[in-house]
């Protein structure tokens, strides 16, 4: 259940001319592999973030821990979620 006037899905998040910069991060530090889980994780990415739970590497993999990849791109993952938050732009 979400109580929220809006939901964004990553279809949603940026476009092709001007992706979102998770998106941008994460293919920067190719936090993406297959594609079937990619979706999730940025979104969980950005709300890892917005929630404030990107403090450290182990916050972000423990927040981040619900995803599971089996390609094995967490690492990647972990330094564009990292990347991002020290932009400090709003997500």
């Amino acid at each position: 259940m979400h109580n929220a006037d809006k939901i964004t899905t990553i279809e949603g998040l940026g476009t092709e001319d001007k992706l979102h910069p998770m998106q941008e991060a994460f293919v920067k530090y190719d936090g993406f592999q297959c594609g079937y889980c990619t979706p999730g994780q940025i979104m969980s990415a950005i709300s890892c973030i917005n929630e404030g739970h990107a403090n450290s590497d182990a916050e972000i993999q423990e927040y981040m821990s619900g995803n599971v990849c089996r390609c094995g791109a967490y690492n990647n993952i972990t330094a564009a979620i990292n990347e991002v938050k020290k932009r400090g732009e709003p997500l």
